[in-house]
């Protein structure tokens, strides 16, 4: 039957097999990673080779020797400072894990991070689009008030020159014919502006329609990964370039200057009050219609235009959660692991009991009482 010491041994000798074939992985891991930050487009050179492989070598060497020292010299520690020596150990080793644990992780889950990166930016650039498309629709259905704020201010100017029945006996009607003439003035301008810029901007959505769908047809194509970033960003260039030209279309400032035109303070600018109360009572529902809603359109055009940023595949990892979490698992599990062998074998090279660990004699190196040498006593 196989002595418990030998037992052991080969317990050990196994998990020291086993935490090399696991650091080899993580060191391939951490290989792949390096590749990817010393030569991020893909070309790699010599130098960069050399770089990468000596790095890779240098953490499963690194590893697997701080494995063999956990196994064979730590145990042989006095126990007054074993634990402390395993502690220190095992601290060092799990602040190493989890920086293999991140860098490993990152490159399981440069895939699917990336696809998630691509599939959140495209949309997050429709939201976008949608939310400028809803704002040019409420912009451009202002027109009607516009066509009431000409006709209207344009009647009252023409009955104000015939009557003076704004400006009252002995009033400017002059006067107050030129400021009902500018108001009417004033609309029609912010009418033929918003005419205008419709026309824009249903060119701009149009453009912006057809690169989202382009964008999405190069997602879901068969195109190598960098060239498919490549594409995608590319596209997200064209994307804010074209955004940014349909935040200068939409007619925000012509609509809030008639606005604040309608809502002047025509006492105070010399018009008789009988004047200022019939323009501002024809005009107030006017001002309120047309400003409903702009502060906050005029936030939506100052809001930062979404693109596609370049970030790290680290960065994916707490980016995209639900997208990474199984690579995250996985890259627990290579660094974890090793570590969990380190601590079972410590404990049974170091464990004292029936079965005899490392601080028991074996069998065969028990004392045994000296042989007594001479005549036998007799009886």
């Amino acid at each position: 039957m196989p002595k418990t010491n030998d037992l052991n041994d080969v317990m050990v000798g196994k998990i020291l097999i086993l935490n090399i074939l696991f650091h080899v992985l993580s060191g391939i891991f951490t290989g792949v990673w390096i590749a990817d930050l010393v030569a991020p487009t893909g070309d790699m050179t010599l130098l960069t080779w050399l770089e990468t492989i000596m790095s890779a070598v240098a953490i499963a060497a690194g590893l697997s020797y701080g494995s063999y020292i956990a196994l064979t010299h730590i145990p042989t520690v006095p126990k007054a400072k074993r634990n402390q020596v395993m502690g220190i150990f095992v601290a060092a080793y799990v602040a190493v894990a989890i920086m293999l644990g991140i860098a490993s992780s990152s490159v399981l889950a440069s895939a699917s991070g990336e696809v998630a990166h691509m599939e959140t930016s495209l949309t997050t650039q429709t939201e976008a689009t949608q939310a400028r498309q809803r704002a040019a629709a409420s912009l451009i259905n202002r027109s009607s008030v516009m066509n009431d704020c000409v006709s209207s201010a344009g009647n009252m100017s023409i009955q104000e020159v015939g009557t003076g029945v704004y400006s009252g006996e002995g009033g400017n009607i002059g006067q107050v014919a030129t400021a009902l003439t500018n108001i009417s003035e004033g609309c029609a301008n912010a009418r033929a502006a918003i005419f205008a810029s419709r026309a824009k901007l249903e060119r701009l959505f149009f453009r912006i329609d057809r690169l989202l769908i382009d964008t999405r047809r190069v997602i879901d194509s068969d195109m190598e990964r960098h060239e498919k970033m490549v594409a995608v960003r590319k596209n997200g260039e064209n994307f804010t370039r074209l955004t940014r030209e349909v935040n200068d279309a939409l007619p925000v400032e012509a609509v809030q200057a008639v606005a604040d035109a309608m809502r002047k303070d025509w006492l105070a600018a010399g018009l008789p009050p009988s004047a200022a109360a019939a323009i501002t009572h024809n005009f107030d529902g006017m001002a309120e219609e047309l400003t409903e809603g702009l502060d906050d359109i005029a936030a939506l055009k100052e809001k930062a235009i979404p693109t596609m940023p370049v970030v790290s595949n680290m960065a994916y990892l707490a980016l995209y959660p639900e997208a990474t979490i199984a690579a995250i698992a996985v890259g627990a599990c290579i660094e974890l692991i090793p570590l969990g062998g380190i601590l079972l074998g410590f404990v049974m090279v170091t464990q004292k009991g029936s079965g005899g660990g490392g601080n028991l004699l074996r069998p065969s190196e028990v004392a045994t009482p000296p042989r007594r040498v001479g005549r036998p006593r007799k009886a």
